[in-house]
């Protein structure tokens, strides 16, 4: 159910991921008639290809070793149906001479990312889907999103881009002596996991005001952390996922992740009172696939 999640957001995500120069393809243990009538309904434009004996997949090292030979896992309502060769949630990057660039395997299937999200892991390519300008007096600060769409287990980066004027700087958050460091705090939430901040390195600069360099931030200045969807999700348990509606997300519906951002701004010659700025980012929600494929279509494994 989430992999389907993660494909819609996929081909959302292609033409960034084609303007970023690579193409995309999904390799998959489901039949060519799954694949293709998913395809269809989904409007899934990039190649879906079939691995139904799962030996690309163990040639990658990826099958999922919860469930080997004869283990079987209950993944409908009808009953439990084996998986031996299902695959962990795995990403790789290829160079156009076939060498692996870049690789993720999460143990968590639950667990997805974004096209955008994994270019900024794999290539560094700063991705923002969503930028909203916020007021903070000279300062210019926007908060950002690699996407405006999420989902159950959504794996996506969120970021604030500060741009200082000439001549001002903020302290990184290692700074001592009395001085306020730059900090981003996210409101504690039961429907999200937030990760750290990523903090870029700090120049260290004399300043007139005081006898020892001082970390800290000029010009622009971008921070990042990875919002990731808890994926409150059982079958076998609706209300699971009725209390993630109700709690987590609002009439349109839209899922929400709020926190603040706290900075002492200072020029040359002197620092000015510290700031608090609320932060807000806004999702649109992209409910679970629970539609299945035709029985006729439903599938055993035999070992």
């Amino acid at each position: 159910m989430f992999c389907k999640g993660q494909l819609v957001e996929l081909q959302r995500d292609l033409p960034v991921l084609q303007r970023a120069g690579l193409g995309l393809a999904v390799i998959s243990y489901d039949s060519t008639a799954v694949l293709a009538d998913f395809a269809s309904r989904k409007g899934i434009t990039f190649p879906l290809l079939s691995d139904h004996e799962s030996v690309v997949i163990r040639a990658f090292g990826v099958e999922d070793r919860r469930y080997g030979k004869e283990a079987a896992i209950d993944v409908d309502s009808s009953g439990a149906v084996p998986v031996y060769g299902i695959p962990y949630s795995a990403v790789f990057v290829l160079r156009p001479d076939g060498i692996v660039h870049w690789r993720f395997v999460s143990e968590h299937e639950e667990l997805r990312f974004t096209g955008n999200s994994i270019l900024e892991r794999s290539l560094g390519a700063m991705v923002s889907e969503s930028r909203r300008p916020l007021e903070v007096g000279k300062l210019q600060v926007v908060a950002t999103a690699s996407n405006s769409l999420t989902g159950l287990g959504t794996r996506l980066n969120i970021g604030l881009e500060l741009r200082l004027p000439r001549g001002w700087h903020v302290y990184s958050p290692q700074v001592t002596g009395g001085y306020r460091g730059i900090t981003w705090q996210m409101d504690a939430s039961e429907c999200s996991i937030i990760g750290d901040v990523v903090y870029p390195a700090p120049h260290w600069k004399q300043l007139a005001f005081s006898s020892e360099k001082l970390p800290v931030y000029e010009g622009t200045l971008r921070l990042t952390r990875e919002l990731i969807i808890k994926p409150l999700l059982n079958d076998s348990n609706p209300a699971v996922f009725q209390l993630f509606r109700k709690s987590c997300l609002d009439s349109a519906p839209r899922f929400q992740a709020s926190g603040s951002l706290q900075f002492q701004a200072c020029d040359e010659r002197e620092c000015f009172p510290p700031q608090s700025i609320p932060l807000e980012w806004k999702f649109d929600f992209l409910a679970p696939d629970r539609q299945r494929v035709p029985v006729r279509l439903w599938r055993a494994f035999e070992h």
